[in-house]
């Protein structure tokens, strides 16, 4: 069987949960769907999954004592943007897959709207085995063997990719610095934790997203106009998002924004690092976002 063959036959095999979300103002921005809606309906998506498909979301925390940390994060915007006054309602699309013996999950999502994708989304996430119920403390594991079982064939992707695509990589080739880095810091609250006081990778990736758009209102004359504007006047085409160590509500958040020309085609690039302030050590989540300036 030839590899185009034997992947037919594996998305043939996959189930897919499909919704439809009505939409609102607040999902977009003045360019297109936000990347924190788009988050927000993913997540929605994998609990709407594991429930038609495995076990509902609380039953795998509490009955099988499972549980999952999104290690990285992709957006892909599709052209033109959608804006608000285009559709009326949004189908989402949800695909889930296990790598390895259960320890990876991947969620792969598309965006539909009028007949076309409007964005598509992919979580590469990291299952845990829970140790402590009450506080949800856990560490890496694997999914219960009788939750594995239920995966079918078309859901099983090679088992050497994951800890590769993990790492924290450079997903653009980038350039020189635009301008000397600039830095914002914030205490971690429970509006951007989630229910085990871990920071949420939807509100951490808006956070990011937000210390982007801050930068037009920096009155420094270090920051070049023709890379301030493009901030909050150019839409996003593609967000790539790297967690590598948590942190938790409280904690004191420094994100650290640079800017870059990508060498292909000399669009803006910024560039987050979010971790503990006053650490040097390499960032808990790093952040691309490639702009589109056409």
């Amino acid at each position: 069987m030839n590899d185009a063959r034997e992947s037919a036959v594996r998305e043939s095999a996959a189930r897919e949960s499909v919704f439809r979300e009505p939409l609102y103002t607040t999902q977009f921005s003045p360019l297109q769907l936000r990347p924190r809606a788009l988050l927000d309906l993913a997540a929605n998506g994998f609990a709407r999954w594991l429930a038609e498909h495995l076990t509902p979301f609380p039953h795998l925390l509490h009955k099988h004592r499972t549980a999952v940390v999104v290690r990285i994060a992709r957006i892909d915007h599709e052209a033109p943007d959608l804006r608000f006054a285009d559709a009326s309602w949004l189908d989402v699309r949800v695909r889930v897959a296990t790598g390895g013996s259960g320890e990876w999950l991947v969620l792969s999502l598309a965006y539909e709207a009028e007949g076309r994708v409007a964005a598509r989304a992919r979580l590469v996430m990291r299952v845990l085995s829970v140790a402590e119920p009450e506080s949800l403390a856990a560490q890496p594991g694997a999914l219960p063997p009788e939750l594995l079982a239920e995966f079918t064939e078309g859901e099983r992707l090679p088992s050497d990719e994951f800890r590769e695509q993990a790492r924290i990589r450079q997903p653009f080739d980038l350039g020189a610095d635009l301008f000397a880095p600039q830095e914002w810091e914030t205490t971690l609250s429970r509006s951007q934790c989630e229910v085990a006081d871990q920071w949420s990778f939807i509100e951490m990736i808006e956070l990011a997203t937000s210390a982007r758009e801050r930068l037009f209102a920096v009155t420094d004359p270090a920051l070049p106009a023709d890379t301030v504007r493009p901030a909050v006047r150019a839409p996003v085409r593609s967000l790539v998002a790297f967690f590598q160590r948590p942190m938790f509500v409280f904690d004191a958040c420094r994100t650290v924004t640079r800017a870059y020309h990508a060498r292909q085609d000399g669009r803006t690039v910024f560039r987050h690092d979010i971790g503990h302030a006053g650490a040097a050590r390499t960032p808990g989540l790093r952040v691309w976002e490639l702009l589109d300036e056409a």
